[in-house]
């Protein structure tokens, strides 16, 4: 698949009985499922996929590979499939290295992580959570060590992508000293979801996310302050 520019997220929650993977299930799954499906047919449409996420089973991520910033989702048509009371949050993001929709479908879970940082940042502690996002990544690729006797390789990430979140480029935040914020969006492909809990053990993980906890907000983990968006894993598969 060629490179793409801009990925898009949607997080949704929808009714319990909504299962696009399995349509013949009733008429509102098979729905959706063509809905996932018909999306594929719009200009600059690279790759879509979508998973439920392990922490809530009714909590939906599709994501999107478009060839430029233009391309969008019709995220409006996913209201008949809703849970009450929820909502449907879509960023946009471009992502380093871009994610390959057939890799993100070959990870066996991949973890979704938005970390929150105040915009009051200087330019140059904007420079020092780059450096620091890069040396993280780099480290836990290709230096992690486990003291247990356990392979390194059980543990190790099998993909990395990250990016700025562009759109929207800031949200409100209550404890910003500016109150707002910014995100940065990880997309890593994981073992298993232990596999990860075990990598952030290592002190790989503990020591280069040192600098990065003290330049987050303290809801840092959450993509929107207060509710329930946070860091998840999910499985993914093309519609």
């Amino acid at each position: 698949m060629p490179t793409s520019t801009v990925t898009e997220v949607v997080f949704f929650r929808v009714r319990p009985e909504i299962k696009p993977e399995a349509p013949e299930t009733n008429q509102d799954s098979y729905n959706l499922l063509w809905l996932l499906r018909d999306t594929k047919q719009q200009h600059g449409h690279m790759g879509s996929a979508w998973g439920r996420t392990v922490e809530d089973e009714d909590v939906i991520v599709w994501v999107l590979a478009w060839a430029d910033a233009r391309g969008t989702s019709r995220s409006v048509l996913l209201q008949p499939y809703l849970a009450p009371t929820t909502e449907v949050l879509t960023l946009f993001t471009t992502l380093t290295p871009a994610v390959d929709i057939g890799t993100l479908c070959g990870n066996p879970v991949t973890e979704l992580c938005p970390l929150t940082f105040p915009t009051s940042l200087t330019p140059d502690k904007h420079n020092e959570v780059n450096e620091a996002l890069i040396k993280l990544r780099s480290e836990m690729l290709e230096n992690i060590q486990v003291s247990d006797g356990e392979e390194a390789k059980k543990v190790r990430p099998r993909n990395w992508s990250m990016g700025h979140v562009d759109r929207p480029g800031t949200r409100s935040h209550p404890t910003s000293p500016s109150g707002e914020a910014f995100v940065v969006f990880l997309f890593i492909g994981w073992e298993s979801v232990d596999a990860h809990l075990r990598a952030r053990e290592t002190e790989q993980f503990l020591e280069n996310m040192k600098p990065l906890r003290e330049m987050m907000l303290p809801t840092g983990a959450g993509l929107l302050p207060g509710s329930g968006w946070g860091m998840s894993h999910a499985i993914f598969r093309e519609p």
